[in-house]
């Protein structure tokens, strides 16, 4: 049994120089394990004067792609998830409440760097850039999603056991404590909800085969809520084209505001779907977040108390 390797551990950290690898410290509190996903560019060249025109593969051994799916919950403690947003390319603000506000921000140049270890190797990685996206629903955890692209440096072999460490997040926040979800003001019965903020991560080959950035994205927003009696399920508003905003604010046990998505302006992108759940009529909804000016889809804000 001891051969066995049964645990996985991430670390992360940004960069100084985007793209240049910089030993990572930060340590991410995983839900599951992180998969190490490595990849290479090949050519293949034909060869017609061969019996068969048997082909050659040439691999580029130098353009390595690792991508990492960092799974975790959501905690109180914003420090956990500042370099993760980072490298999704949201900028942090603090309003005049004192809250600190993340919002979108296409041009980030924040890149980090990664180690995914586990018990006897180490995967080294630069240039990281993520998606972010979280999910829950009624009587379970929020559950977050990172999904890394980066530029693959190395595997190394040895004795990191020791490198697979936790740490404390804080408390991980229920839906059942979730303050409330609002579409244009009104309160809605929550089901399921997810948000996606759809980041499209490209190997950037046209000017350095070692560089990421992130070209556009494309937030998302899917809920599922009770149909009411008398209450709308959605079908006129994505018939009409009708823009309405959105608000879902999550609570700790001790019903403290901590963190909140708001959406100001969004349209239902798909024909509203129903489905059942234990008898009861569910309509799924899924919108897109439109900006107004420039990057404000969204805002993901930390209230501190």
């Amino acid at each position: 049994m001891a051969r066995v390797l049964a645990r996985s551990g991430v670390k992360i950290g940004l960069e100084s120089v985007s793209g240049v690898y910089e030993t990572p410290t930060q340590v991410i509190k995983l839900a599951e394990n992180s998969q190490p996903k490595v990849s290479f560019d090949n050519v293949e060249l034909p060869n017609f004067g061969y019996y068969g025109g048997s082909k050659e593969i040439i691999t580029i051994a130098d353009w390595g792609q690792m991508s990492v799916d960092i799974t975790t919950c959501l905690y109180k403690n914003l420090d956990f998830y500042k370099n993760l947003f980072a490298i999704c390319n949201l900028k942090s603000e603090i309003d005049a409440d004192g809250n600190t506000v993340f919002t979108p921000h296409t041009h980030s140049d924040k890149t980090a760097s990664v180690d995914l270890i586990l018990p006897d190797r180490k995967f080294k990685a630069q240039g990281a850039k993520a998606n972010w996206s979280m999910s829950g629903k009624v009587g379970d955890k929020l559950e977050m999603k990172f999904a890394l692209q980066s530029s693959f440096i190395e595997e190394v072999k040895g004795d990191f056991e020791s490198d697979i460490t936790d740490i404390k997040a804080g408390e991980a926040l229920i839906i059942r404590k979730l303050g409330g979800m609002t579409i244009n003001g009104v309160d809605v019965n929550l089901s399921e909800f997810s948000f996606d903020m759809g980041c499209d991560v490209q190997y950037e080959k046209f000017t350095n085969i070692g560089e990421f950035h992130i070209s556009d994205y494309d937030p998302r927003l899917t809920i599922k809520m009770r149909l009411e009696r008398g209450g709308e399920s959605g079908f006129n508003e994505f018939k009409l084209g009708t823009t309405m905003s959105f608000e879902a604010i999550f609570r700790d046990a001790e019903q403290n505001d901590i963190f909140k998505l708001v959406i100001p302006k969004c349209k239902i992108a798909k024909t509203p779907e129903f489905t059942d759940q234990d008898g009861i009529y569910v309509i799924e909804r899924e919108f897109i977040a439109l900006s107004d000016q420039g990057d404000d889809n969204f805002k993901f804000i930390y209230m501190d108390n």
